[in-house]
């Protein structure tokens, strides 16, 4: 699935929708089978067909498939990789959405519906904020610093992690969690503005529902 220009993702069965800019593609997590039929199918039309492009093709498979089933042996449901921010700018970046258990630290809190203070309690080191949704949600920040190129030509640039928690659209007594990776970026902060602005974004089908009938 390739969408163009800030489209509506709809993933999971329909069952998530999440805005994204640019181009990027959802890749299938239900089976091993439909995985690597959809990063073959998706690699073939990346990087071409030639004969002197096998190699290449080979590896980028092989390292999707990689990522793929690692996702997957952790229990990651949805798998959205960019392949371009707008036309023909790459942008090496991807958002992973797992289920997940709140931290024993936060129990008592999301027994009394303070799910903010959970957050904050869970996750001193994270920023909490309340998302457009109304949900609260726990950002966590991990940056690395490299370089790309050589010698005079090298310029620097940042790896950039981010996690964010927030309880369950479905079912707010379990947490949802959001990481977004993004490589070879100039700056943080536009970069931190525009992936809490995608996972503001998220939604269950339900909740839009919900949110047109009043």
């Amino acid at each position: 699935m390739t969408q163009e220009a800030t489209p509506e993702l709809k993933v999971l069965g329909g069952e998530v929708r999440i805005i994204v800019p640019g181009t990027w593609v959802s890749i299938p997590l239900e089976s091993p089978e439909k995985a690597t039929a959809f990063i073959k199918r998706l690699v073939r039309r990346q990087v071409g067909t030639a004969d002197r492009l096998a190699r290449m093709r080979r590896q980028a498979v092989d390292e999707l498939l990689a990522t793929a089933r690692e996702a997957a042996s952790i229990g990651v449901h949805t798998y959205l990789m960019s392949l371009e921010i707008a036309p023909g700018v790459p942008f090496p970046a991807a958002i992973l959405m797992v289920d997940d258990e709140w931290p024993a630290a936060a129990g008592p809190l999301v027994a009394e519906g303070d799910y903010e203070g959970a957050l904050r309690a869970a996750y001193p080191e994270g920023e909490v904020a309340v998302q457009r949704n109304g949900r609260p949600a726990a950002r966590v920040v991990e940056m690395t610093q490299g370089q790309a190129g050589d010698g005079d030509d090298a310029v620097d640039v940042l790896t950039m992690r981010l996690e964010y928690h927030m309880p369950h659209p479905k079912d707010p007594s379990r947490m949802l969690l959001v990481r977004a990776n993004a490589s070879d970026i100039p700056s943080a902060e536009p970069f931190a503005i525009l992936f809490d602005e995608i996972v503001d974004s998220v939604a269950f089908i339900d909740d839009a529902e919900e949110s047109a009938a009043f």
